[in-house]
């Protein structure tokens, strides 16, 4: 989070507080300092005070995000906490009784507080500390240095000093806050690119689309949720034919590309997102299908199939056919041979090569090897 959105999120606190003692300061002087002076004084606190509030809701509502609108509100921040000084420092001023030390000390006592209690408020923004404090310390430190006696004299050095301590400590607390910020942002940037490595390598380098790893995190995943929701599971199982062939006829480049064209025909095929397409193996692919019978994968194998045919990539030394075709095997978690991922697989697998015993360039569902599966 931006230092001027911490320091806007905190300025409530600051806002309610600030006319909070302002109007108990008003209460206690209330005798002491002439009644239109002071209602002229708590006036203006007030309107201030909203002037401030107004700023807040409409940073808020604009919920700002580059660094030129972030620059422009910290010019707003700033202008309202050097208007806050500035109305405090009016008070070291217009009620300073010159006869009353009791009201005196009550006055510094306060302004001394609000400087002290707006550190941690107002120094995230570089120079909003500042702009709040002088205003208030210089008056009343100038006004008793002035008043002519040693006791006053002295308190106005103290009040000088402290607010250069509040200031010091003002700049510490800030470039704690701005250190921090600089943290903060390394290690998101840090957990993003770790994400993004996390995610790579569950990608197959050559095609983009996930890897074994992924389809193994996922198929138990989808596992345990298709058990829980007693929801069917399906997974079907591809493979390129006589692929060996089309290496040794066209060139691993060549084979390489045809093994891309059919990744990426492949996952445009799927149209749900939860549908899961993976590169298995060297031209072996694997999709995992949640909320899907064994009717439906094996409609989706079909839609797979057509879509390979439609690329019409030639396959001159297929036996096959002239171009690049696929056998399918297809197993389902509602077959009774089916009881964990692993006999999901195994059933697909079965059932691939089923598909390639009985010629290729087709589609075989786990029920027709049944007596595969008994042996």
């Amino acid at each position: 989070m931006p230092l001027i959105a911490q320091s806007f999120r905190q300025l409530p606190i600051s806002l309610i507080v600030n006319l909070a003692i302002g109007l108990i300061l008003a209460a206690v002087l209330w005798n002491a300092v002439p009644t239109p002076v002071l209602l002229a004084w708590s006036g203006l606190l007030v309107a201030v005070t909203g002037a401030r509030f107004l700023s807040l809701r409409a940073f808020r509502n604009a919920a700002p995000r580059s660094e030129s609108d972030l620059a422009v509100w910290t010019q707003h921040f700033l202008a309202g906490a050097c208007a806050a000084g500035v109305v405090w420092g009016l008070s070291g001023i217009l009620l300073f009784h010159p006869s009353s030390f009791p009201h005196q000390v009550v006055l510094a006592f306060v302004l001394g507080g609000m400087v002290a209690g707006a550190v941690p408020l107002l120094s995230p923004v570089r120079h909003a500390y500042w702009c709040f404090a002088i205003p208030i310390v210089a008056p009343i430190s100038i006004r008793m240095m002035m008043a002519g006696d040693r006791i006053h004299l002295v308190m106005g050095l103290m009040m000088a000093i402290f607010g250069l301590a509040m200031l010091a400590t003002s700049a510490q607390v800030h470039r704690l806050f701005r250190d921090s910020e600089k943290l903060r942002r390394e290690l998101y940037s840090a957990i993003e690119v770790e994400q993004a490595l996390e995610y790579l390598v569950r990608l197959d380098s050559l095609t983009g689309i996930p890897n074994r790893r992924l389809f193994e995190e996922e198929l138990g995943k989808e596992w345990a949720r298709a058990k829980r929701d007693h929801a069917p599971l399906s997974l079907i199982m591809a493979d390129i034919d006589h692929f060996k062939e089309y290496n040794d006829h066209y060139g691993h480049p060549a084979g390489d590309l045809c093994l891309v064209d059919v990744a990426q025909a492949m996952h445009h095929a799927l149209s749900r997102p939860g549908d899961v397409v993976a590169r298995i193996g060297g031209e072996e692919f694997a999709f995992l299908l949640p909320q899907t019978d064994l009717s439906g994968a094996l409609s989706v194998a079909e839609q797979i199939r057509e879509h390979i045919l439609a690329l019409n990539l030639p396959h001159e030394a297929s036996p096959v056919a002239g171009h690049v075709t696929l056998s399918f095997g297809v197993s389902s978690s509602e077959l009774a041979s089916v009881s964990s991922p692993a006999e999901l697989i195994r059933t697909s697998d079965i059932a691939l090569y089923e598909a390639k015993r009985c010629g290729r360039d087709q589609i075989v569902a786990a029920p027709k090897t049944a007596s595969v599966l008994v042996a």
